[in-house]
């Protein structure tokens, strides 16, 4: 619902959809919050903030200036963006207290009591506020590493922390420990994930992740406890889950237990082969062979369950180049993807402080150049073969991710 008012000399534009709230001045500044007053995100001039419930503010310039770069801001530098839109609400606020009536729909509808309230919400959210929040968010939840583009608005429940092999030489998103939680541990989690969202649930209300890194490697009779455990807290109905697994641990369990964990709502388990060419795979330290991986992916659909396969351009550089991609290919093909499954193309991203850099650097192995990159990426596109409906195909940059 669009309703239309002024602050002050300013025509403004109050939109109020199912899931969140929007207040835009003409189309040079739009900012978006949750319904619990959250802000999500700010588009100003062609630049583009979003916030996620950690704190973190991520800023992309203006189209005319390196659409690759991205900032994350930190500390101080993001009290600006959270007072502006902060005080924007404010004004919108008190515009809607004075007079509700002045802002109306094109069929003569006016703010109702409720939005009202989701206005001053959004119009106490300044840098204090945000701050608190944060540390609030840092009570519920241990750091979460990754999500897959297509989840960054899930509710994410934390079954486990940290990775299971914590191996792979170009990943630095894992830290500490693994563990798996216990039964009760993990209710308590859900619960203070419940009431930490509070309003804000709606926009995260689609699907559930359950983390974090190789969720779906737990046990199965941890698994099933961790299943019939996340609805109820929510209010119960049908919400799918979403989860990853790495190819070597998923290959142990059976079609048949992915079969009784879509029963419980797994709906879509998140692969990352990263690539099919084993001298490759064991390079980068990545715990599963192509055998694997594709076994996995196989179990999981024969179980009735989606899958999403990320695969890493770039890897492995020049030297292992040709053998990425044929056989990246080669096991896509192998993997009996179709309609509803989604295929991910991430590139490599070199993380100072890795062991990736250091090894490619010790063995003369020459990145590939952007062009060089993107053309791996099309070579690959081109070499699958799907019968039937194709999976959707998508970019996938994890210097996006936020939540």
């Amino acid at each position: 619902m669009i309703f239309r008012g002024a602050i002050g000399s300013r025509p403004a534009m109050l939109s109020v959809k199912d899931t969140s709230i929007s207040l835009a001045f003409e189309a040079a500044w739009v900012a978006a919050w949750d319904f619990g007053g959250r802000l999500y995100s700010l588009w100003k001039g062609g630049e583009t903030y979003r916030r996620g419930l950690s704190g973190r503010l991520l800023h992309k310039p203006a189209r005319s200036a390196d659409s690759r770069q991205r900032v994350g801001l930190e500390g101080a530098a993001r009290d600006p963006v959270l007072e502006e839109t902060a005080g924007q609400a404010a004004l919108l606020s008190h515009s809607l207290e004075r007079d509700a009536r002045a802002w109306a729909t094109s069929a003569g509808h006016h703010p109702s009591a409720e939005v009202v309230a989701i206005v001053d919400r959004c119009a106490k959210f300044d840098a204090a506020a945000a701050r608190g929040d944060a540390a609030r968010f840092a009570e519920v939840y241990s750091p979460i590493g990754i999500l897959p583009p297509d989840q960054y608005l899930s509710t994410v429940l934390q079954a486990s922390d940290g990775c299971s092999f914590g191996t792979c030489t170009f990943c630095d998103l894992y830290h500490g420990a693994y563990r798996v939680k216990a039964a009760d541990e993990f209710w308590r989690h859900v619960e203070s994930v419940r009431d930490y969202l509070g309003e804000s649930a709606a926009l995260r209300g689609r699907s559930f992740f359950l983390g974090s890194a190789n969720a779906l490697a737990v046990p199965m009779d941890r698994l099933l406890e961790f299943f019939d455990a996340m609805p109820g807290p929510f209010g119960g109905g049908s919400r799918p889950v979403h989860a990853f697994v790495d190819g070597f641990t998923g290959a142990r369990k059976s079609a048949a237990d992915y079969a009784e964990l879509r029963r419980r709502g797994l709906g879509r388990v998140y692969v990352g082969l990263e690539s099919g060419h084993d001298p490759l795979l064991a390079f980068v330290r990545k715990p599963a062979s192509r055998e694997q991986a594709v076994e996995t992916v196989r179990a999981i659909k024969a179980g009735g369950a989606q899958v999403g396969v990320i695969l890493m351009v770039g890897l492995g550089g020049r030297a292992f180049a040709e053998g990425h991609a044929r056989d990246t290919v080669a096991a896509v093909n192998e993997m009996g993807l179709g309609a509803g499954d989604l295929l991910f193309f991430s590139e490599l991203i070199e993380i100072p402080g890795t062991v990736y850099p250091k090894a490619a650097a010790a063995a003369d192995i020459e990145p590939l150049s952007l062009p060089e990159r993107l053309a791996q990426a099309e070579a690959i596109r081109a070499g699958f073969a799907f019968e039937g409906l194709p999976p959707q195909m998508a970019r996938y940059d994890v210097r996006e991710f936020i939540y």
